[in-house]
Parts: structure tokens; sequence; C-alpha cells
């Protein structure tokens, strides 16, 4: 799943309040986020709770979101490992996962190598993305899907505007993370603040004020499912937002 693929330990990320500490910590989280996922990528995919998580985000994006086998080109970005990009590649033309993690990048490409998919069907990079024409040969997305990576972004608000650059006109944006408890608690436990700067997840005012910043349309915020972990519950939201026509 995403490189952030929020690894059963608890792993998220949080914070209202999170700006003026993300901006302090910019720097470092992205190199903290490879680090940490070059270290686990290998046991990423073996977790059950991962594979029960990319199932059903897969299960809902492949919902929301009408693909075309021989037309629909996808980014999966903050892929980790691939979970949720192999369950969609059935159903596009092509999917490029990518990560900051080499790590997880290297045990993406082998599963695909070993599944005998072409590269230029399916390969994940690493890259750590600025919304530039160089960047990615150029391409453009009629779909780019993030699953529980929101969270490690010191800064989700740009990110969501480099994604956008990334789309084709009427590409969809799809976003899948930790909504934000009500009662203002950390979701995420602080012993992973290293590498999760928004510890208390994202509400809708969250996502839609990022998401329209970046001049998303058509957005939309609902609950995708209930899960237990750490013996919490977890409520994952799925956002949308469509590039203009």
């Amino acid at each position: 799943m995403s490189s952030h693929a929020h690894d059963d330990t608890g792993q998220h990320d949080g914070g209202g309040n999170g700006h003026l500490h993300a901006h302090a910590h910019a720097q470092s989280f992205p190199d903290a986020n490879a680090q940490y996922f070059d270290a686990h990528a290998h046991e990423m995919d073996e977790r059950p709770a991962h594979q029960e998580l990319a199932q059903r985000v897969s299960a809902a994006l492949l919902d929301a979101y009408q693909f075309k086998e021989e037309e629909t080109v996808v980014m999966d970005f903050a892929c980790g490992t691939g979970l949720v990009s192999r369950a969609l590649a059935p159903h596009a033309k092509t999917i490029i996962g990518v990560d900051i993690s080499q790590g997880s990048v290297d045990e993406f490409n082998r599963r695909v190598e070993n599944q005998g998919i072409l590269p230029e069907e399916m390969r994940a990079v690493r890259a750590e993305l600025k919304g530039e024409d160089s960047e990615l040969d150029g391409l453009r997305f009629d779909l780019i899907v993030c699953s529980m990576a929101y969270h490690h972004f010191a800064s989700y608000v740009d990110m969501t505007r480099i994604l956008a650059f990334f789309l084709k006109a009427g590409g969809h944006l799809f976003v899948v993370d930790i909504m934000k408890n009500e009662d203002g608690m950390a979701v995420i436990p602080q012993k992973f603040g290293h590498i999760v700067p928004h510890l208390h997840g994202l509400s809708e005012s969250d996502m839609r004020g990022a998401f329209e910043g970046a001049g998303l349309q058509d957005f939309s915020y609902g609950l995708l499912t209930k899960m237990k972990r750490n013996g919490k519950d977890e409520s994952l939201f799925l956002t949308k937002g469509v590039k203009a026509l």
C-alpha cells in the first residue's frame, strides 16, 4: 500500500495544529519515512491487516471509479510494496507506483517481475515529486490513488497540489486515510511522531481545503471502513476530487 502503508503498529498521522510543527520538521519527515519503510519493506505484504486494508481500499476504488482496462493510466502514490496496485492492475492499462522508499520500490518491482507482468504495464519508481514537467517522463494520469500516506506528509496541502499537477483534465484523485476523532484525541501513537506529522488524523475540512486549494472539483469525503488496530477503533475515509476539463 502506500509507502506509508500504515503499519500494523498504528502508524498514522494527525494534528490539526500541525502546520507550524510540520514546517519545523518538513525536511526530516521524508528522510525518516524513507528509512523506516526501507527497513520494513520486506515484511509489509505479509501483515494480515495490510492485506485486509488493501482489499477494502481497492474494492472501494473499483466501485467509485469506472476503470477501462484498455485505457486507464493510474499512479499509485506512496505505493509501498504494491498491495493496492496489484489489486487494481487487472482493471487498468498501466499502473505506475511512486514511493520515497527504495526498499519498497524494489519489493514492488520484484513481485511484478515474479508475476511475469511487463514493466510498461506495471512498475514502481523512487521519486520525491515536485510537480514538474520533466518528472515521470511527462506522464499524466486518469487516476491517482494515495492510500494511508497523507498523515505522513508534512504538508498534505502541498502534496495535493503536486498530485493534481499530474492528473489529466478530468482526472480523479482518490485519497484514503484516517479520520480525525471528534474528541480530538490522537489516533496514532506518539512513538510514530518522527514519521507522522498528523497524529490526529485528517478531517473533512482538512481535505476539502487541500483539494479545493489544488483546484480540484466535485469534492467528496465519506467513511470507507472501520477497523480495529492497537485495540482502538479506527475510521478510514475516502476522498475524491476531479481536475477541471
